[in-house]
């Protein structure tokens, strides 16, 4: 296992890997192939949803390997890390809807106010699905100190005791984040002995999903993704711990190849962005692609074939995201710097 290490913080690079790996699974498989085939009505398909816990249990990892820092500070940079990229996505995504005459120029104020202020504090997403993941990753972020100082005191039978009250509770309201804490606080053993067996855990979930099937509940795992239940808890931690070896492994293979390693290794260092923008991007390439298709279906018919339309927006997509973040990225990290030196010169002003 690669790390890097300074004075402050460990850095895992194999969690670089898994980041970028999701993230290209969630742009170049799951969100694309739903335009040929609804998840919601193919349980098969259904089954291959398990991306987004990924997601938080390598947030939680990295918190566990973070320097930590006192509690302003830590929530000062959360802030920079996911509002200001938002504002930016909204902002342009609203003056192109202003431009393409959807949005009048004197709503556009209000428009972008409420993109932002219905992910972050309604969790409504406004038209903008992909948004929903705003909301409980702020609420787990703020929630990560508190967690990972629990995760330092627990003991075993206090381990599974909280699993059950969260499941109880799911199971009970389904919701975002009571759902995606359970892999979040499981990542933050990512690189320490967990005070929990996982077979026991694993029996746990099972019979849950036992339990729900049996109430003649929808086992579809799209369905009970939105919002999450306890059969859509269940069964994507019962992925995770059946194959989080294996899938590990494929990861770090992959950046074998060299130009894996470039995918991999961008999706990384621009996810974020790149979750932010990805739906537009599918949408126009797709637009792109069927213009294309009805000027050359004539003597052409196999570019409708969903095998030749579904590599081709694949891969376009996968392609395009990566110089449209590389110029995006900058302007956030700009507007960062720029805000985060306002804020150190007001605040020096009330220092004693």
């Amino acid at each position: 296992m690669t790390r890097e290490k300074d004075n402050k913080t460990k850095r895992d690079n194999n969690l670089d890997i898994y980041r970028g790996c999701a993230m290209i699974y969630i742009v170049g498989f799951m969100h694309i192939i739903g335009y040929w085939i609804d998840p919601h009505t193919n349980d098969i398909l259904s089954m291959t949803a398990i991306v987004m816990p990924m997601i938080f249990y390598i947030s939680g990892a990295s918190y566990a390997l973070s320097g930590k820092k006192n509690y302003g500070e830590y929530l000062l940079k959360r802030i920079k890390r996911i509002i200001i990229p938002l504002v930016v996505y909204v902002a342009i995504y609203s003056i192109y809807n202003t431009l393409n005459g959807e949005i009048a120029l004197q709503q556009l104020p209000g428009t972008i106010l409420s993109y932002l202020y219905n992910p972050i504090v309604t969790g409504k997403t406004m038209g903008l699905g992909h948004l929903w993941y705003i909301q409980p990753y702020l609420i787990i972020a703020l929630l990560l100190p508190l967690m990972y100082y629990i995760s330092l005191h627990i003991k075993q039978y206090g381990s599974l005791a909280l699993l059950l009250a969260t499941m109880i509770g799911i199971y009970l309201y389904p919701n975002y984040v009571l759902c995606y804490i359970v892999p979040t606080f499981a990542g933050l053993y990512y690189m320490r002995d967990k005070p929990y067996n996982s077979l026991a855990v694993l029996l746990m979930f099972v019979a849950a999903m036992v339990l729900w099937v049996a109430q003649g509940n929808i086992w579809n795992i799209q369905i009970n993704k939105f919002p999450p239940t306890l059969m859509y808890l269940a069964y994507t931690s019962c992925m995770l711990i059946i194959f989080s070896k294996p899938l590990k492994w494929l990861c770090r293979k992959a950046t074998h190849i060299a130009v894996f390693r470039y995918f991999i290794n961008q999706y990384a260092q621009h996810s974020y962005c790149i979750y932010l923008y990805h739906i537009n991007v599918i949408k126009f390439i797709h637009t792109i692609y069927f213009i294309i298709c009805l000027k050359f279906f004539d003597n052409h018919p196999f570019l409708m074939h969903p095998a030749c339309s579904l590599t081709v927006i694949a891969t376009s997509t996968l392609v395009l995201l990566i110089p449209l973040c590389k110029i995006i990225d900058p302007i956030n990290n700009a507007i960062t710097k720029v805000i985060s030196a306002l804020w150190h010169k007001a605040t020096s002003l009330y220092r004693p």
